[in-house]
């Protein structure tokens, strides 16, 4: 078995972006360094100002530079890539979306430490990030030894770098939890016990389906919600759906329930089964429930 503690350096955040540094350690069962892998490479659309502003890889940097499906560490992950092997990414959806640009489809276990943060860790600090959290728990004082011995200055958003502060990370979290565990929680969607983000930030999920459903809804229709984030609100939405009384969150019968409205003005319910696209399932099969018994 062998341990590939990866991460990525790109052209940007969009859709269309691609990988422009990849690197990783290839670690023993006693997270012991096997192999360095660090390539530069040339990626088909130049690098956003803002990238740079953030990893300091420059057009003339890569400049001459072999395609990333051409780089020596593609194609050893490549070699890599086999069920038994264990990948190591912190926030893995960013990196393998990005490595699935190349023609790269994991096959390994995969421990992704941003989601082990959130899951084991949701009050620990106020972020989850792997920079935060090598100053948070002190990971930064491992660094000097490593860093010598492979030659190299850790700076923050390089990926050398990086991966050197996550090998510290990631052994961290293998003194409280076993590879296994981290492995089985990672292969599916996570139910989180608290928000990560937002305005109810630190709050139960649980806890704000029965003060501000409302928001657990609108959460769920934002572009861009991770699977973990919605398997929890649904998990939250669905436990609490007995002991909740339904109102309408909105507009100028906002904090009545269907029935209190119906009593007043049927018809605005009737526009908002009708007219609403955006209406959440849950509310309208209130409001339709309420519409049929008293019709």
């Amino acid at each position: 078995m062998k341990i590939i503690v990866l991460d990525t350096e790109t052209t940007g955040m969009m859709e269309k972006d691609r990988i422009c540094q990849l690197s990783y350690l290839v670690l023993n069962e006693e997270f012991e360094i096997e192999e360095i892998h660090n390539d530069l490479c040339m990626p088909p659309l130049p690098i956003a100002f803002e990238a740079m502003a953030i990893h300091h890889i420059t057009p003339e940097m890569v400049e001459g530079e072999p395609s990333c499906v051409q780089t020596k560490a593609y194609k050893r992950l490549c070699e890599l890539n086999i069920p038994t092997n264990i990948l190591v990414i912190q926030n893995a959806a960013f990196d393998l979306g990005m490595l699935a640009k190349e023609g790269f489809t994991s096959q390994m276990n995969l421990i992704d430490t941003f989601r082990i943060l959130r899951a084991y860790y949701p009050l620990d600090g106020s972020s989850f990030s792997l920079q935060y959290k090598r100053y948070q728990w002190g990971l930064y004082k491992e660094e000097e030894g490593v860093a010598k011995k492979l030659g190299i200055t850790i700076n923050a958003h390089d990926a050398l770098s990086d991966v050197i502060v996550l090998k510290h990370l990631f052994e961290r979290l293998c003194e409280e939890h076993s590879m296994p565990k981290m492995i089985l929680l990672c292969s599916e969607p996570i139910v989180l016990s608290h928000i990560p983000y937002g305005k109810n930030k630190g709050k139960k999920f649980v806890d704000v389906a029965h003060t501000d459903r409302q928001d657990l809804h609108y959460m769920l229709n934002a572009n861009g919600l991770d699977a973990d984030v919605k398997a929890s609100i649904l998990h939250a939405l669905e436990a609490t759906k007995e002991n909740v009384t339904l109102t309408i969150g909105f507009g100028k019968y906002a904090g009545k329930t269907p029935l209190e409205v119906l009593e007043i003005d049927r018809n605005y319910l009737l526009w908002m089964v009708n007219k609403m696209d955006n209406l959440n399932a849950e509310l309208k099969e209130a409001i339709e429930k309420v519409l049929v018994s008293y019709p």
